[in-house]
């Protein structure tokens, strides 16, 4: 069998990855030990990816492909280069980010060509992750990767995105919601990013560079009515269109079109499957049985709320 190691593994799209990878792989998980795992059948490796020294004593090993989620800074992946387990192995598969695509030399949809060297709007993170695909490209032995999903939901999310909207659905409150909620954002069920990641272990996806995610695009107002549909409720939209408070503070999204150009990933056929609507109805059951849909408002949404003007029955 493949021998994969997988870096991070337990938490939401590292959960998926080893999932996908445990039928035809032998896999071997590197984090930092703080969740348990599922399955007897991986074995972990702890370290913490900031600590040089542990990390490279806990890579000592040979794997045939190593599938790297966790590597959100520079020296996490510094960290892992030029070690036994990285040289060693045949292909590298990195988990990126489409938060690389910088929006002030190039507009949405983004292409795999365009400038990737971070957007600001992103807050360091996407600075980041470019940097940290830039060391990646230049690798010595394995063949590299690099999957740029954008925004990845599904069960085990360690994001409140769609559970913060059917909170808030499902409690009869409001949803304040930016500018005219025509902003437009795209999605990737995580079970389909999981089964490009195998593709590309098993050598059925060239290496390269690939956006992942499912191809249609939706504004911020049909999102939500696709949320609505799922929950099998009528939500209270409240535009709040003067931008003078920031969509974060009250919007799991930022008021940013998020948009990518997955041609070049669909035209191999390992590109998405699962149609948003389909994929929010299987997290919608998700986290009915195993997670928490209270309503916790924020500070501004508390704040509205307590006006005349949102105030709910």
């Amino acid at each position: 069998m493949t021998r994969a190691l997988v870096l991070g593994g337990t938490r939401f799209v590292g959960r998926a990855v080893v999932e996908a990878l445990l039928p035809s792989c032998e896999v071997t998980v590197l984090n930092r030990g703080t969740r348990p795992l599922w399955d007897p059948r991986i074995v972990q490796l702890t370290a913490d990816r900031r600590e040089a020294e542990a990390t490279r004593a806990a890579l000592g090993g040979s794997y045939d492909v190593v599938v790297d989620v966790s590597g959100t800074e520079p020296a996490h992946v510094r960290n892992v280069l030029g070690t036994p387990a990285v040289s060693g192995a045949a292909r590298y598969v990195y988990i990126g980010s489409a938060s690389v695509y910088e929006r002030g030399r190039t507009g949405p949809p983004f292409r795999e060509g365009d400038p990737a060297g971070g957007d600001p709007v992103w807050n360091g993170y996407a600075e980041a992750k470019a940097e940290c695909e830039r060391l990646l490209s230049g690798l010595s032995g394995p063949e590299l990767t690099v999957l740029r999903p954008p925004y990845v939901y599904g069960p085990h999310n360690t994001e409140p995105r769609e559970r913060f909207l059917w909170a808030r659905m499902l409690a009869g409150q409001p949803v304040f919601v930016p500018g005219s909620g025509r902003t437009r954002i795209q999605f990737c069920h995580v079970s389909d990013l999981a089964r490009t990641v195998a593709a590309a272990c098993a050598a059925e996806l060239p290496p390269g560079v690939y956006n992942v995610g499912e191809p249609g695009f939706y504004t911020f107002a049909e999102y939500l009515d696709v949320l609505a549909d799922a929950a099998g409720v009528e939500p209270r939209l409240v535009l709040v269109g003067d931008g003078s408070v920031p969509a974060r503070d009250y919007f799991p999204f930022r008021d940013v079109e998020l948009t990518l150009d997955t041609t070049r990933l669909d035209r191999t056929g390992a590109g998405a499957r699962t149609r948003l609507a389909e994929g929010l109805r299987r997290t919608l059951t998700w986290l009915r049985e195993f997670g928490s849909l209270a309503d916790e408002p924020t500070e501004q949404e508390k704040k509205w709320r307590a006006t005349t003007a949102w105030r709910t029955s």
